[in-house]
């Protein structure tokens, strides 16, 4: 499997005329081929002309990287162009771009591609072509069979970020047929439960939807500003405020996904079953503020990704399940004349008044060969602090911080 390595590499003149130069190969490269492509609908693989011009500037296997990733951005657009004429486009793409140049707001972005045998480390620098040799800070967590390494100017934090892909050995899939069961919402962010937990746990989103609100009012505040003074679009701090709460979201989401995943293994538990929404954001919702949730808060694959990518570290198989009227059917009598008012749920013919989101992962689990008999309908709540998932409830006058404490009771 492949992970990456992410640090920062301190500033160089040297740094930012070698990843200006890999910059404006890459910008002729795709000129050419952009225009070569409006006119003749081909072009050639192997630009020898443009290899030959930055190769002495930049190294050969520079220049060679660049080209070769142009050509991997080129064959996934037109790629992409066939099925587009075949009718088979992905329902989610809803229009094909050429690749575009490294360029905003009328300059260069700044970045390097290098292959794997042209750099090095040590404890402290990084050595790179043309003699560079550089500090760096960040701790390398992957450790196997190097890949391309990427350099890249962030403009807005001011600083360059390096990403050094690295393929390790994947472990087994651990054996046994003892699954967790995960139910995802907006409300809660996800509801777990496994066979002998007497209780589903519940990580509550109304602090993290807070939050989210509070800086999408920033950022529509800064467009206002931005298109009043001086009519423009964007800016350093515009970006700024997207990247944060874009981060504080992730930052809370991956503490969901370490917790659940850590614990899962020290359980034994060997396969996540999760239960799979489909064609949410195609409904159609009354309220402009319930569309601005789930099309913009609620990153339901980014969850799913990050979940099969920490589960693959342990060797637990994830799989998504259908999960359809898992929350509008009766957990004791199956009936499907129920209600659901917020997180209520209640049955009209056997009287069970449970939580929604509780209701939905044990059903999960019924279909998917769990048994949920004797089973409390409503979770623990856990809140996000800003720093760790805990309950919002105090147990013998002490927070219980984490899953494994809960589990511990049992």
């Amino acid at each position: 499997m492949e992970r990456t390595n992410t640090f920062t590499v301190n500033d160089h003149p040297s740094l930012r005329k070698l990843a200006d130069n890999c910059a404006r190969l890459w910008n002729e490269l795709n000129f050419e081929r952009r225009q070569a492509y409006i006119r003749y609908k081909k072009f050639s693989w192997h630009p020898k002309h443009l290899y030959e011009k930055y190769a002495p500037i930049i190294g050969s296997a520079t220049a060679q990287q660049i080209i070769n990733k142009n050509n991997e951005a080129w064959r996934s657009f037109l790629a992409l162009k066939k099925l587009e004429m075949k009718g088979r486009l992905p329902p989610y793409i809803a229009k094909i771009s050429m690749p575009r140049y490294w360029k905003r707001s009328g300059r260069r972005k700044l970045r390097i591609i290098i292959r794997n045998d042209c750099y090095k480390f040590d404890e402290e620098y990084i050595y790179l072509p043309k003699g560079l040799k550089l500090k760096y800070k960040g701790e390398l967590k992957w450790h196997g069979r190097k890949g391309r390494l990427e350099i890249i100017y962030d403009d807005t934090d001011k600083v360059w970020r390096g990403f050094m892909t690295v393929k390790i050995e994947k472990p087994p899939i651990r054996g046994g047929n003892k699954p967790l069961y995960i139910d995802l919402g907006v409300i809660n962010l996800a509801t777990v439960w496994f066979e002998g937990l007497r209780q589903p746990i519940a990580y509550s989103g109304r602090t993290l939807l807070a939050d989210w609100w509070y800086w999408t009012r920033k950022i529509a505040k800064e467009q206002s500003r931005l298109a009043k003074v001086n009519k423009r679009k964007t800016s350093r701090g515009l970006r700024k405020l997207y990247r944060i709460r874009l981060r504080k979201f992730r930052h809370a989401v991956n503490a969901i996904i370490k917790t659940i995943v850590e614990n899962v293994y020290v359980l034994g538990i060997s396969k996540i079953v999760i239960g799979k929404i489909k064609d949410i954001r195609n409904n159609n919702h009354s309220s402009t503020k319930i569309n601005a949730i789930i099309n913009n808060f609620w990153s339901f694959n980014y969850i799913i990704r990050r979940i099969k990518e920490k589960a693959e570290e342990y060797g637990i198989e994830v799989i998504e399940e259908s999960e359809y009227e898992t929350s509008s059917t009766c957990l004791r009598c199956r009936s499907k004349n129920v209600t659901n008012k917020g997180r209520l749920f209640k049955c009209y013919k056997c009287g069970l008044e449970a939580h929604r989101d509780a209701v939905g992962v044990l059903n999960i689990a019924r279909l998917y060969g769990g048994e949920v008999n004797r089973v409390v309908a409503h979770p623990l709540l856990l809140r996000w602090n800003g720093m760790m998932w805990e309950p919002k409830r105090v147990m013998n006058n002490r927070p219980m911080r984490t899953l494994e404490a809960r589990i511990s009771r049992l």
